[in-house]
């Protein structure tokens, strides 16, 4: 092997390290399938999908995607990193990235690519099920305004109470206002 492929080697190495140092969620795929894979520009779309929720999509040799995952102490089994793999990293909002493939792979009629081989979430190993749970989940900006409405709630509940009894206050004294008017109409009459 030359210095020329070990210099690339290594510096694949380190983008996929700083990738998985930066990623909440990893999702290995197979892009190829067994009828001739994704088209370059399903992939360019797929990395589209995937940027617009913070996720990037590499392609990238086992060898060394096995080797980057050791040093987090991820033991992957072997038939995950068989064949061709991509990689999809999600730094922000997991639910979104996951969402991204599991949909784009869906529209993928009839290949239904690419295929999820194996996810990676806070160092633990994720089944099918498990990634399609996260999936399920609401985006992060959506989870952060119903924690929002929770948390002001009780705030609206009390000012409500408090504005309740100024309301109650006023139609009060505005119908014992109308009725005094109407009392002073109802003497200027008789006299």
């Amino acid at each position: 092997m030359n210095a020329q492929n070990m210099q690339r080697k290594a510096e694949s190495l380190e983008q996929l390290r700083e990738s998985i140092r930066k990623s909440s969620i990893i999702i290995l795929t197979d892009y190829r399938g067994q009828a001739g894979g994704l088209t370059v520009k399903a992939i360019t779309e797929l990395r589209g999908k995937l940027r617009e929720c913070g996720g990037v999509y590499r392609i990238a040799k086992n060898t060394l995607i096995r080797k980057a995952l050791q040093e987090i102490n991820v033991e992957c089994e072997p038939a995950t990193l068989e064949g061709p793999t991509a990689v999809a990293f999600g730094s922000n909002d997991p639910a979104a990235v996951a969402k991204a493939i599991l949909e784009f792979a869906k529209s993928q009629k009839p290949s239904n690519l690419p295929i999820i081989k194996g996810a990676v979430m806070d160092g633990k190993l994720l089944s099918l099920d498990e990634l399609k749970a996260i999936a399920a989940l609401p985006s992060l900006d959506t989870l952060r305004m119903q924690l929002l409405g929770l948390m002001l709630a009780p705030h609206r509940h009390i000012l409500g109470v408090l504005n309740a009894t100024g309301r109650s206050m006023a139609t009060v004294l505005d119908a014992w206002n109308e009725k005094r008017s109407k009392g002073e109409a109802s003497e200027a009459q008789e006299a």
